[in-house]
């Protein structure tokens, strides 16, 4: 994986991941950069909103989004 230095790398993994599977586990290593501008870009990737309010809240709230995605998620290879 590539090394994540800013927001913009985060952003950019995020987007280039293939899976919801891939997403979610690189949530967990980007919420060092978590601000409203990262969730808002990421949630609008996946056509989702979510409602303004304290960013770690809003980093959560992304994440079970991420997570619900997954669930449902149904590789066809």
């Amino acid at each position: 994986m590539k090394k994540i230095e800013t927001e913009l790398d985060a952003i950019m993994l995020f987007l280039d991941a293939d899976t919801y599977e891939e997403k979610y586990n690189l949530l967990g290593v980007i919420s060092e950069f978590a601000s409203d501008h990262l969730v808002n870009t990421l949630a609008a990737s996946m056509d989702v909103v979510i409602p303004d309010g304290d960013v770690e809240m809003r980093f959560e709230q992304l994440r079970d989004c991420v997570a619900t995605f997954k669930r449902f998620e149904v590789n066809r290879r």
